[in-house]
C-alpha cells in the first residue's frame, strides 16, 4: 500500500521593496560653531534647526537660504568636524524600506587650505517620513 501526500510547499521570502524618496538639497545655511554636532541627523522643528544653524545669504539669484515649513516637512543634516581639507558632502539618494530611511551620501575630500571649514549638507525631506529611523551609508 503507497501513500501520497499532496502536501503544499511553503516558501517565505522577506523580500522587502525599496523605493526612492525625493529630496530637496538646502542651501546656504552654516553650522553654528557653539553648538556641538547633532547626535541624530533628523531635524523635525524649526527651533532645533535655528539653533543649529545660522542662514547664509550671499548675492545673487540663489543667494537667500533653502526655506523649510517644518509643518511640512523635516531636514537630515551631515555635519562633519572642523577641518582645513576641502571636503564636500553630496547627497546620493534615500531609500524607504519598512520603517527605514536610507540616506547614502559622499563625503570627498580635496586640497589642504589654509584655512577652516565645517562641512555641511542638509537635506529637506515630506514629513510623511519623519518617523522612519534613520540609516546613514556613506559611500
Amino acid at each position: 500500500m503507497a501513500a501520497c501526500t499532496n502536501k503544499p510547499v511553503t516558501t517565505v521570502e522577506n523580500i522587502e521593496e525599496s523605493s526612492e524618496v525625493a529630496f530637496e538639497i538646502a542651501k546656504n545655511y552654516f553650522f553654528k560653531n557653539d553648538q556641538q554636532i547633532p547626535s541624530s541627523p533628523k531635524i523635525t522643528t524649526e527651533e532645533e534647526f535655528n539653533k543649529l544653524f545660522g542662514m547664509a545669504t550671499v548675492m545673487g539669484k540663489d543667494g537667500k537660504p533653502t526655506a523649510i515649513d517644518f509643518t511640512k516637512q523635516f531636514a537630515l543634516a551631515i555635519v562633519l568636524p572642523v577641518t582645513d581639507t576641502a571636503t564636500e558632502i553630496t547627497p546620493v539618494k534615500v531609500e524607504a524600506k519598512s520603517d527605514s530611511l536610507f540616506y547614502t551620501y559622499e563625503a570627498k575630500t580635496g586640497e589642504k587650505q589654509t584655512y577652516s571649514i565645517q562641512p555641511v549638507s542638509i537635506i529637506i525631506l515630506d514629513k510623511q517620513y519623519e518617523d522612519n529611523e534613520i540609516v546613514l551609508n556613506e559611500e
